[in-house]
């Protein structure tokens, strides 16, 4: 009874969003000690998650784009808590820009100041 009604709520849901994404756009990995069995099932899992992540939105997103962001960022994070690799593109991995200057001499005297 309760799957059904899970289901329904999921037509209804689909009906109204058509921009749905049927799946994930990125790459995991099973996570050390994990066999590919668990790896399946915690897949599904989190497919499900993100999909109704996406479902109960108070607005349905605006693009597909938009619709694939949001279910690949949901589906990461669950994998990602399953114990599974997630690998991280380079344009992710933060990078100071900034350059570097080492902090002055420890026998430098402080500035004077103006009187």
């Amino acid at each position: 009874m309760l799957k059904t009604v899970k289901y329904s709520l999921l037509a209804i849901g689909l009906s109204s969003c058509s921009t749905l994404p049927n799946g994930p756009s990125v790459l995991v990995l099973p996570g050390g000690g994990k066999d590919f069995a668990r790896f399946h099932a915690d897949d599904a899992t989190c497919r499900d998650t993100a999909r109704d992540q996406i479902l109960a939105l108070p607005k349905a997103p605006d693009s597909k784009e938009e619709a694939q962001h949001r279910y690949d960022i949901d589906y990461i994070q669950c994998m990602y808590v399953q114990g599974h690799k997630v690998p991280v593109p380079q344009e992710f991995i933060y990078q100071n820009r900034n350059e570097w200057h080492p902090p002055p001499p420890a026998n430098l005297p402080p500035p004077q100041t103006p009187q």
